[in-house]
């Protein structure tokens, strides 16, 4: 378990907005906000089942694709807890390396597990489409999403209120 860094919610709401700086529609009501949050947390468990189901099947594609999806309902998750909308592969990136960043202002070696999901999940992204990577290396990226979706969730709470 990873040591919490003290992180205001107020630094977490201005890094995601930075990361969404070229978007016009950032804001997310608040009353849809709250259903959002559960709407992505409900798509993250979907999907690490299917990562699970398809490492089983030996589906390398799929994994890549829904460690993907999993990585990215969590940064939505985390953003519509503070009543933020993340919309676009781009903007999933952008925000994740301001999330990155703070963290690893705080505490360099989560930061650095966050820094390789981020990447893991980005190139099994691309794996999917180019199915270019060894079938191990599906695996190992696919944990070090798995390991980077936990200490996202340890350290942005769905709990956390937004500033």
């Amino acid at each position: 378990m990873a040591e919490s860094p003290n992180l205001s919610p107020r630094q977490v709401s201005d890094a995601i907005r930075v990361g969404l700086s070229n978007r016009r529609d950032v804001d997310l009501p608040d009353s849809e906000a709250a259903e959002a949050s559960v709407t992505y947390r409900d798509n993250l468990i979907h999907y690490r089942e299917h990562v699970l189901k398809s490492l089983d099947a030996g589906d390398y594609r799929q994994v890549a694709e829904k460690s993907w999806g999993a990585y990215s309902q969590t940064v939505k998750a985390i953003a519509a807890d503070r009543s933020l909308r993340v919309r676009s592969h781009t903007s999933i990136l952008r925000v994740s390396e301001q999330l990155v960043a703070l963290v690893s202002s705080a505490d360099p070696v989560s930061g650095s597990l966050l820094d390789n999901g981020v990447n893991s999940a980005h190139s099994l992204h691309i794996h999917f489409y180019e199915n270019d990577l060894p079938d191990e290396t599906v695996t190992r990226r696919a944990d070090a999403v798995a390991a980077a979706i936990d200490l996202l969730q340890e350290l942005f709470p769905a709990d956390t209120p937004a500033p």
